[in-house]
């Protein structure tokens, strides 16, 4: 729902302001927070190193209680103010490591890989310890990473090992699935395990697997897939070809990208850590979260043990991305039924690049329900556009007329109204089914001077000559009824100010009323509790 949202939190760098011997020390100043765009995982990027003890001699961890998360505003909540996981991300350059990667160019088939024969986009773990990029079509078993310390049963997995291997809250499990599969398949299979396929974050990692666990067997990660794939949609994205029968080197990235969001070559990052979160609801692009360390105890430290306290400057918060799709709040129709007034909860356009709506972006469909009456086009004839969020919609009727028992359905049509964020309306709505209103014919003009009776048909109408004769013009109410022609009869409804917005009296009761009808000289026996004319009688 967040449209151009100008976000200055970002352009400050974050700090963590911390207790030193001037009161004024400051560490670890986060330069970019960022987030994924299934709003799950968040990015800080720290100028140093931080540890989650006073002093850096000490090895440690930073865990998931060391910070803390919050969110206002919008439509998602968090599940918790805890992190899920918290992993710190590699900032190496990983890409001399597929297969036959050799700077010295000694033979026309050295640094052949990655070669994109027949859409390869996805990395196959050698049994070499080496990468070669392999199509979807390819059947290895998937390496699956859990964040956790303690090997446990998986269903469909073998335990390979642990790294850090210490038994230290933050270290990583390994696990070899017993089936093989395409890539897209493994990578389903270790998200529902609770974890993700094997991400490299750093070369102590690599260097604890290989050569140590690179065996093609059920506790190796020889000949299998691992969290790296291309991104075809990346700016950085390209295939390499031969020239002149020469792999070109250097190999650069190419949008090759582990499953964590960083490049096969990120060397020139900074420090990032990488938390998961967990929402409640769809987020509407208005939520604000803010991620802070835990400082009672204090649990963030840089090198010389300052502790980290809160941020003030808004650079460690980040608005979760839109993924409410478009939907419509209310739908409501007009007294004479040509027009049909659909309110959406956000602005809506015909396209991703925010066009305005067009008639041909809704769709109409009648239940005629024993009417005559029908639509000529499944489309308005046209819109009236207030504001990209309410809409008129005049309708294409024939076959009048109506009798009031019509039901009409409005939706989106498929895959053709997008919000700012680009988030296309569902075809199943709710509040988007109108009842036609009963046809309304009038005015017409009954005294407001009438009998009553508890039984039908008791009116002698020789005797009612001040019924007849006597009401003055100006003692008469205006009303309407439903019937097709002007005067109305025997079976018609009068319709009341309980329906449409015009001046007249509402009668009421359980009996019956006797009325004089003005211009007809008529008299109309009236059913007060619903408005049916139950007899009609001239005057003599």
């Amino acid at each position: 729902m967040k449209q151009n949202k100008t976000i200055f939190l970002k352009l400050i760098p974050i700090m963590f302001f911390v207790i030193g011997i001037s009161g004024k020390a400051q560490f670890s100043s986060v330069t970019e927070t960022s987030i994924s765009n299934n709003n799950l995982k968040i990015d800080l990027s720290f100028d140093e190193e931080i540890f989650s003890v006073t002093g850096c001699t000490t090895p440690s961890c930073i865990e998931i209680t060391d910070f803390n998360v919050t969110l206002s505003g919008g439509n998602a909540t968090l599940a918790s103010n805890t992190p899920i996981t918290i992993t710190k991300l590699g900032n190496y350059n990983f890409i001399p490591q597929w297969n036959t990667y050799d700077p010295t160019q000694t033979n026309p088939n050295a640094n052949r890989e990655p070669n994109d024969s027949g859409t390869e986009d996805y990395a196959q773990h050698e049994v070499s310890g080496q990468l070669n990029d392999f199509s979807e079509n390819q059947r290895l078993n998937g390496v699956l990473e859990i964040i956790e310390p303690i090997a446990r049963t998986i269903a469909g997995y073998n335990y390979i090992t642990s790294y850090p291997s210490d038994g230290s809250a933050c270290a990583h499990s390994y696990y070899r699935s017993t089936t093989a599969n395409g890539w897209n398949s493994e990578k389903l299979k270790a998200q529902n395990a609770g974890g993700d396929l094997l991400v490299y974050n750093s070369p102590e990692e690599f260097a604890h697997m290989i050569p140590a666990f690179n065996a093609n067997g059920p506790t190796g990660v020889g000949n299998t897939w691992i969290g790296l794939s291309q991104d075809r949609t990346a700016a950085d994205y390209e295939e390499r070809v031969q020239v002149g029968g020469v792999w070109p080197f250097p190999i650069t990235n190419g949008g090759w990208y582990w499953d964590d969001g960083t490049p096969m070559d990120n060397s020139g990052s900074k420090l990032k850590y990488q938390i998961t979160i967990a929402l409640n609801g769809i987020a509407d692009g208005d939520e604000l979260v803010s991620v802070n360390p835990v400082t009672g105890p204090a649990s963030v430290f840089n090198c010389a043990g300052v502790a980290a306290i809160n941020q003030t400057n808004g650079a460690n918060q980040v608005y979760l991305n839109d993924k409410l799709d478009p939907y419509i709040v209310s739908s409501s129709i007009s007294d004479d039924n040509t027009t049909v007034r659909v309110v959406f909860n956000e602005t809506i356009f015909t396209d991703a690049a925010s066009n305005p709506m067009l008639n041909t972006d809704f769709e109409l469909f009648l239940v005629q329900n024993g009417s005559v009456a029908s639509l000529s086009s499944i489309n308005p004839s046209s819109i009236i556009n207030y504001g990209n969020r309410i809409f008129d919609l005049i309708l294409p009727m024939i076959g009048l007329p109506m009798s009031g028992k019509e039901v009409l359905t409005v939706l989106p049509a498929l895959g053709g109204v997008f919000d700012a964020a680009s988030n296309t309306a569902s075809s199943t709505q709710i509040n988007n089914i109108v009842g036609f209103n009963p046809p309304k014919t009038g005015p017409i003009y009954l005294s407001n001077i009438y009998k009553t009776s508890t039984v039908s048909g008791t009116l002698a109408v020789a005797s009612e000559t001040f019924l007849c004769d006597g009401i003055t013009f100006n003692n008469y109410n205006q009303a309407y009824h439903d019937g097709v022609i002007f005067e109305p009869q025997v079976g018609n409804y009068l319709l009341y100010n309980k329906n449409y917005s015009y001046p007249s009296i509402l009668i009421q009761g359980s009996d019956f009323g006797y009325f004089h009808l003005r211009g007809f000289d008529r008299i109309l026996e009236v059913r007060k509790s619903d408005g049916l004319i139950v007899a009609k009688y001239s005057c003599l």
